[in-house]
This record gives structure tokens, C-alpha cells and sequence, in this order.
């Protein structure tokens, strides 16, 4: 018998199952908590003494010094190797249950069928097989469990922190889209969590999610349903949607961009600068840029993300700046949005608001 569900989230197929993922839950705590903050405070000192190198230093150089520092080994050691174990503990688990888990999909699909919409004929773009993206076996895209898989990865590498979706919701509240809206999107919007999060925000509005990867729509509307909640999941991408042109009320970009490369990126702020209405936002919630010449440990991290967590096109959108391709399409941009009393930790708001 699988395990119970954890808020949203899908129980493990059994106790051993789910004592393995909250073990490495565990490690990966730890490794935040204590290795992690280690490499930082040592990539910031080195750098820092390597700030007046000649010839300059590089992040790069930075980050391969780091590899005479034990702590620093130590927890970009643990940052991969939980990663790696999160998405076989979870993938293997789910396969044991995959009839139930599909029979569910099938099932919520048959309850609410307008609600989701599959591209038969859709297109992956090549920049998705490119790697597998965080390191997920399959990516999101090629295999029919990973928007469950996804879910529990989630639930580990937030530690516990999100298990009730609080973060995605806090993130929903972050947006200053003003009035009674009647059409918000959620671009990028994986399994759905931030699609949801808007839609309890405004229950009257028509909330519509668009990803390119079938699986995790799949997920989205399923767990959309078993939440009580009409949101509409489209298979699009985001750089060339089905929306009119100033139709929609109210964007929301979570953690998309520094996933895309940067002409994909440049025609997704395109095709959002046509469909949202005048005087409406689109709000991104995405990594902060970082200058290429910085040595820090904040550089070093999103070094490791690139090289060894399946992110290639993290570095190219910290360095760029995509401030400056924002106003190219927006009159109004706030590249650093501040909600009142609120922590972004790691991560910028940036908001642009549509000509009126």
C-alpha cells in the first residue's frame, strides 16, 4: 500500500520508499545549513585575495581554487549526489505505482476535459533535450511520470518548506496586478504550483498555465483538480502563445528565464509585451545578475548550477542584462521590485508594466 499523501503531493509507494527520500531531505538540510554557507564564506575570501591577480582572475579560476578547500569539496560534492539521489528515489518509487498514478491522470482528464489542452503535434524545442533539466532523468518532457517525480523532488530540495505550497503562494501575493482581473497567465508553469497559488489569490479570475512539457500539464491540471480548482493548462510556449493581443490582465515568470537560451528568452518578452492589456504587469521572479567578473560565492553557485546541475543557460542570463531587454518591449520597469515586509532571499522581482 502506497503512503499517504503529503499535502498535494503523492505518498511514496511505500515506508522504506519514503524513509529513503526524507533521509535524503536530511542530507540535503544539512548540506544547505551548514557545508553550503562554508563554501560561500571561503569562495568570498579567496575571492577576494584573487581580486588582485594579474592577469585578473576569473569566476572560473575562483571556482577550481575552491578544490583545495575541504568544506567546499565537501558540499558541492553533497549538493550533487542528493540531487542525483532524490530523482532516483522518487522515480523508482513511483514506477512500483505507475498503473494507479496513471489511472488517476486518466481519470481527472475525463472529469474536467476543457480544462486541459494537449498539442498532439507539438514540437519540442531543441534547447529542452539539451540536458536533463536539474539533472531529472527524462527531463520534463520524456517520461509520463515526471511531473509526480518533480513534485516530491521539490518537496526535498525546499527541505520540507513548501510542502503546503506556502512559497508559491507568497510568490502569487508578490505580484501588484491591481483590480478584479479576468485573465492572468502562468508562463513556464510546470506542475502547476504558482498557476494554483494565483488562482486562490483571485478565484474569479480565468487562470490559465502554459509549459511545453506534457507530463507535468498532465500533473498540473490532475493535482488542480483534486484541489477544487478550475485552471486552464495549455501546451504552448511562452514565446508564441494562442493569446490576443491585449487580452490578459495579469503575467507571471517564476524561475523561467535563466532556464532558456537567450533568443528563446527574447521572444517570450516579445510575445508577452503583445498579449498583455495596457497598463497590466508581468511579474519575474528569477536570479539576480551578476557581473561575469565577480569572484564571490554567489558566482561559484551558479557556476556549479550551470556545469553540474543541468542548467547551461543560467550563466548567460546572470551576466546578461535583461534589464535592458525589458525595456525594450516595456516603458515601465522595476528591476527591483520590493513586496512590503518581504524576503526574496536569492532571487530578483523584476516588473514591467504595459503602457497605457
Amino acid at each position: 500500500m502506497s503512503r499517504p499523501d503529503i499535502g498535494t503531493l503523492r505518498g511514496a509507494a511505500s515506508l522504506n520508499d519514503e524513509s529513503y527520500l526524507d533521509f535524503v531531505e536530511g542530507l540535503r538540510g544539512f548540506n544547505l545549513g551548514v557545508m553550503v554557507p562554508r563554501l560561500v564564506r571561503s569562495a568570498d575570501a579567496l575571492g577576494g585575495a584573487m581580486a588582485q591577480d594579474t592577469p585578473p582572475a576569473t569566476a572560473s579560476d575562483l571556482f577550481h581554487k575552491l578544490d583545495t578547500v575541504p568544506a567546499a569539496q565537501l558540499a558541492r560534492r553533497m549538493m550533487r549526489s542528493t540531487q542525483m539521489m532524490m530523482w532516483r528515489g522518487a522515480g523508482q518509487s513511483y514506477r512500483k505505482i505507475a498503473d494507479d498514478l496513471g489511472g488517476w491522470l486518466d481519470a481527472t482528464e475525463r472529469a474536467a476535459p476543457a480544462l486541459l489542452r494537449i498539442d498532439p503535434d507539438f514540437a519540442y524545442p531543441d534547447y529542452i533535450r539539451q540536458q536533463d533539466i536539474h539533472l531529472q532523468p527524462g527531463s520534463y518532457q520524456d517520461d509520463a511520470l515526471a511531473g509526480f517525480v518533480y513534485h516530491y523532488g521539490s518537496k526535498i530540495f525546499f527541505t520540507g518548506g513548501n510542502d503546503d505550497d506556502h512559497l508559491h503562494r507568497a510568490m502569487a501575493e508578490w505580484c501588484p496586478i491591481e483590480g478584479e482581473p479576468t485573465l492572468i497567465l502562468d508562463i513556464g508553469c510546470g506542475i502547476g504550483q504558482s498557476t494554483t497559488a494565483m488562482k486562490q489569490r483571485f478565484p474569479n479570475a480565468e487562470v490559465h498555465g502554459i509549459d511545453v512539457a506534457e507530463p507535468m500539464l498532465r500533473y498540473a491540471h490532475g493535482r488542480a483538480q483534486d484541489m477544487g480548482l478550475d485552471v486552464h493548462f495549455s501546451q504552448q510556449s511562452a514565446a508564441q502563445t494562442d493569446f490576443a493581443d491585449n487580452s490578459v490582465d495579469g503575467v507571471l515568470s517564476m524561475i523561467l528565464f535563466h532556464e532558456l537560451p537567450r533568443e528563446t528568452a527574447e521572444g517570450v518578452v516579445r510575445e508577452m509585451a503583445r498579449i498583455l492589456r495596457p497598463g497590466a504587469t508581468m511579474t519575474i521572479i528569477d536570479f539576480p545578475h551578476i557581473p561575469p567578473e565577480e569572484l564571490s560565492g554567489r558566482h561559484c553557485m551558479r557556476l556549479f548550477d550551470s556545469w553540474y546541475n543541468g542548467e547551461p543557460f543560467a550563466p548567460g542570463f546572470v551576466y546578461s542584462d535583461f534589464t535592458a531587454l525589458l525595456r525594450q518591449h516595456f516603458d515601465d520597469v522595476d528591476d527591483n521590485y520590493r513586496p512590503a515586509a518581504t524576503s526574496t532571499g536569492a532571487l530578483q522581482i523584476r516588473v514591467c508594466r504595459k503602457a497605457s
